[in-house]
């Protein structure tokens, strides 16, 4: 039996692919040697093994991997540019006693601490003058900065553009106006040539003279265009994504469009949902809805944008939902599994320059096509510039000139791509290879390893199956000499 079992190890051993393993029973070759290869063998084995599972385990951890490429465009969708004056409210537009309660009202909002009496003072003055139907937001549109007087000149594409390419839209920044905001009446635009001169220009005027100091706080200094650009399908942040050009300054704001696409769990972290008030996903515009939707709730009147079901009036957007919902959306923030980073997004990076307009030289130029001059006749008349004291066109350029050009650098698409890291077809290949590297191992040698212990088993099953039948032919052949004894002895 021994002879017969050493026969058939050494038949797989020689015969199998499985590398050392033949070197293990080659009679030919010393017993040292055929030891040293019996470790070897073993520990090729143990290193596959050890580097199987280790691919295994990485695997389970579904890794990813980001690919980012460039790509050329002949027309590229131009981003929406919202802008708003950093002054919130034109005095022109208010009396004098709407100028003091809004003060109050204004600093309330911006979380200074403004004794209670004076907020309520405040709000009981707006409901006296407008009743409980106070609508904020028209009264944030009507007393805010009008874009007709603002846009002195506006070129698209090289041609003339106008008030018509703009909506007004209400944002945190106050009333604002946004171009190419890819509304049904006003049709989308592209950019079919890089550079400033195929971009969008606009020269704007702020009118710091209808400022009003006491709506001015410390941390709100400014004097300027506050501007975003976003894709057409988002709402605009002006909390975060916003940014500024300075007075008396041209600034260029060079753009490139790039796009990310991240995957959905168990590979990645993003994710949709479906949003009542908007076309499109973004956590921008989910948290902006869901912090809406909460404060509504708590404040016990709905503000959405196109809900008219009890909706909330002026005073309890004051009073309520304002310091409510800003609270929401800083709390909902820090959750991404609340309003989770969108599968698919379009941003716009920007390289921000700026040069100081020359005033001097300029201001004759300027006012043959926009008559500077007229504006500040206009302006004194109404006292809002003093006339009593010397203002220059170069006084107004400076102060109140906002050149802004935005403009596609180059015409392509900077693509960001989150890619499953592994699958099966890869997982395969990489253990087949250390396979290949440790012990010369293939699919084919798996399954002579398969065979040989399937062949092993029943082997062993037919041995035992053996020796049951000779156990059991020795005990009858020693009953039926038991029973031959005991008739010869009956026999005597």
């Amino acid at each position: 039996m021994s002879m017969k079992k050493t026969n058939y190890e050494e038949r797989f051993a020689t015969t199998t692919s499985y590398h050392g393993m033949a070197h293990i029973y080659d009679g030919y070759t010393s017993k040292p040697i055929r030891i040293l290869w019996l470790i070897l063998t073993l520990l090729a084995t143990a290193g596959c093994i050890s580097q199987c599972i280790i691919i295994v385990l990485n695997a389970s951890r579904l890794p990813t991997r980001i690919v980012t490429k460039s790509v050329l465009q002949n027309t590229s969708v131009f981003p929406s540019v919202t802008i708003c004056n950093t002054n919130d409210y034109d005095r022109s537009s208010l009396g004098t006693d709407d100028l003091v309660h809004l003060t109050t009202v204004v600093d309330s909002i911006y979380g200074y601490n403004i004794p209670a009496d004076k907020v309520t003072a405040a709000i009981d003055y707006f409901s006296l003058k407008f009743g409980e139907s106070f609508d904020y937001e028209l009264f944030l549109r009507s007393a805010g900065h009008k874009l007709p007087n603002m846009l002195l000149s506006c070129t698209w594409m090289g041609r003339s553009c106008s008030i018509d390419d703009f909506v007004n839209t209400s944002t945190e920044a106050g009333s604002c106006f946004t171009f190419n905001p890819g509304t049904n009446d006003i049709p989308l635009k592209n950019q079919t040539s890089s550079g400033n001169a195929f971009g969008l220009r606009l020269i704007l005027n702020i009118e710091q003279y209808k400022y009003y100091s006491g709506l001015y706080v410390p941390g709100r200094p400014d004097a300027g265009i506050r501007y975003a650009l976003h894709y057409y399908k988002d709402p605009p942040n002006m909390i975060s994504e916003s940014y500024y050009a300075a007075t008396g300054f041209h600034t260029y704001v060079p753009i490139t469009l790039e796009y990310e696409k991240r995957l959905k769990k168990p590979w990645g972290d993003c994710g949709e949902q479906k949003l009542k008030y908007y076309s499109s996903y973004s956590r921008y515009a989910c948290l902006t809805e869901l912090a809406a939707a909460l404060a509504s709730r708590a404040c016990n009147c709905s503000y959405q944008e196109y809900n008219a079901s009890n909706p909330c009036n002026g005073l309890q957007f004051l009073s309520c939902i304002t310091p409510s919902a800003a609270s929401l959306r800083t709390y909902l923030s820090r959750n991404l599994s609340i309003c989770p980073i969108g599968c698919e997004t379009y941003s716009y990076s920007k390289e921000i320059s700026q040069s100081s307009i020359a005033s001097r030289a300029y201001v004759n130029v300027l006012d043959s096509f926009i008559n500077v001059s007229g504006i500040i006749t206009d302006a004194q008349s109404k006292n809002w510039i003093s006339s009593s004291q010397p203002y220059t066109r170069m006084d107004f350029l400076r102060e109140n000139m906002v050149y802004l050009d935005i403009y596609y650098r180059k015409l392509d698409v900077l693509q960001t791509l989150q890619l499953e890291d592994t699958g099966f077809s890869k997982v395969l290949s990489e253990i087949g290879g250390q396979m290949g590297l440790f012990i010369g191992a293939s699919t084919l040698t798996v399954i002579e390893i398969i065979q040989y212990l399937i062949e092993k088993y029943f082997s062993s099953q037919r041995k035992i199956d053996t020796k049951g039948d000779v156990h059991n032919a020795s005990d009858n052949h020693t009953l039926a000499l038991d029973r031959s004894t005991a008739f010869a002895s009956a026999d005597a």
